[in-house]
């Protein structure tokens, strides 16, 4: 890569992550203009349009290439169906999924805020991108003979309830890991139960969840007027 190009890479970067920061901080994508990125970036207006259309390009590239890579990489390690020992796969999933979102916590903050947010290019590539991991999961599934006899229509949608339960922790882990303000009674060790109780809780849903799914049978008719 040249020094040009490089440094080309750095600035768009650099828009990410003012993005990141400044609603991690609270605001939402909508709220930021686009004089407010380019000042936490440090150049002129101008310059933000030799990498961007506007700011709605600007969300849908930081969703595909910034958050597409990290969503990449955890449904690569998720231990959701594969074939390998059922035992403690899904708590095993849980502890990983976790551990994403420490890895990235802007990230995570970025997708659950924005997800149902004010900027239609930002929701369109979010929910792509879950779509995606659904997919992916769905497939997975396929291969865990738990989930053999389910037909692929349902275990579709078995595993978008799964990733919906799990996006429902991210910002409740979020908000206790740094939200929290500690003293003398409210100390590290304190935070360290706290999250294990949430792992263990968080477990038993995705349990009750997909160890449920192995009693259904597709064969079975749902009524709306039930």
């Amino acid at each position: 890569m040249t020094t040009r190009a490089c440094q080309k890479r750095q600035t768009r970067q650099a828009f990410f992550n003012a993005i990141l920061d400044l609603c991690m901080l609270g605001q939402s994508f909508g709220s930021i203009s686009l004089r407010q990125v380019t000042r936490e970036v440090g150049v002129v207006p101008t310059a933000f349009y030799r990498h961007f259309d506007d700011m709605e390009t600007l969300g849908r590239c930081l969703i595909e290439e910034e958050l597409g890579a990290a969503l990449s990489t955890l449904r690569e390690h998720l231990q959701m169906g594969r074939t390998r020992s059922f035992e403690r796969q899904i708590i095993t999933s849980v502890q990983l999924y976790f551990a994403a979102i420490d890895a990235h916590p802007r990230y995570w903050q970025f997708l659950v805020s924005e997800r149902f947010g004010g900027s239609e290019s930002v929701r369109r590539a979010i929910e792509a991108q879950i779509k995606l991991f659904a997919q992916i999961m769905s497939e997975d599934l396929g291969i865990q003979p738990a989930f053999q006899h389910i037909n692929a229509y349902d275990r579709r949608l078995l595993a978008q309830a799964g990733l919906n339960l799990f996006l429902s922790w991210t910002m409740d882990w979020l908000d206790m890991t740094y939200m929290q303000t500690f003293d003398a009674d409210n100390d590290m060790a304190s935070l360290h139960a706290k999250k294990q109780r949430m792992v263990t809780n968080s477990a038993r849903q995705a349990q009750m969840l997909f160890y449920g799914a192995e009693n259904w049978r597709s064969s079975e008719e749902t009524r709306l007027d039930d």
